[in-house]
């Protein structure tokens, strides 16, 4: 009976634990934060400078522009939305991806502050020059 009782409890135990390693026919993590990070980019392009204009068709930007994503990062739509359904599924390991992402949001709307131009001083040199020709005239 001990021995039955420790069979299960030993089952019990392995079939809790989770694997976090990634199946080969799923984009890692990394890859993953990467493409959606463009595609959301590319979704902010639509929103901000497609939708107004009134000629262009907003569906056929969106797609054009996620194909051509999928393109850089050599992937295509099916294996994107296959490994998403996974990540969905994980939520331990696609927390982080959406954090990973924050992250980056974050780091984007950090823009250094505007600073003056600065007169190139050889242009100024030249313009000091000048005038001291002219004064000596």
């Amino acid at each position: 009976m001990r021995f039955f009782l420790f069979i299960i409890l030993i089952i019990l135990s392995f079939g809790c634990i989770r694997n976090n390693k990634v199946p080969k026919d799923v984009i890692p993590q990394n890859q993953m934060r990467k493409i959606m990070w463009d595609l959301m980019r590319a979704d902010a392009y639509v929103t901000d400078f497609i939708m107004k204009d009134s000629i262009r068709d907003k569906k056929a930007e969106s797609a054009k522009l996620y194909e051509k994503i999928f393109e850089i990062h050599a992937t295509t739509q099916e294996t994107f939305k296959k490994s998403l359904a996974f990540y969905q599924s994980r939520p331990d390991l696609f927390k982080v991806v959406s954090d990973s992402l924050r992250v980056d949001e974050k780091k984007s709307q950090q823009y250094p502050e505007e600073k003056k131009p600065q007169i190139d001083t050889t242009l100024r040199k030249m313009k000091l020059n000048k005038k001291l020709i002219e004064k000596k005239r």
